[in-house]
């Protein structure tokens, strides 16, 4: 419950207060893409969801992170739960929608390939 609550609070301090996390944003999102693959599916969950927030939020800034953040969401859109896999889906979608299309379209051939 404890690991849900922080990551629903990220993308709320994102919006709020960006410059905080902007200077930790490479840890913020070795945090959240740890929890991706949580055994409890709605950690799991809240995990893929916050991370298709931040890239909604912080766009462009977040292309140094697509490459991570796409290793991690590609394996959950075909090996998970049909919730899982859609959020998967709607947060590789968020990425592709606000990082640089080149970076967008680089994570994914790369990461798709592998």
């Amino acid at each position: 419950e404890l690991k849900k609550k922080g990551l629903f609070n990220l993308p709320r301090l994102a919006e709020s207060h960006p410059e905080v996390l902007l200077c930790r944003l490479r840890e913020i999102c070795l945090a959240a893409t740890s929890e991706v693959t949580n055994l409890r599916s709605m950690v799991s969950c809240a995990a893929i969801v916050t991370l298709g927030e931040l890239f909604a939020i912080l766009k462009k800034d977040m292309d140094s992170e697509a490459d991570e953040v796409a290793t991690v969401l590609l394996p959950m859109v075909w090996n998970s739960p049909e919730f899982i896999q859609k959020a998967a889906c709607q947060s590789l979608g968020m990425m592709v929608e606000n990082v640089t299309p080149a970076r967008a379209m680089t994570v994914l051939m790369d990461r798709g390939v592998k």
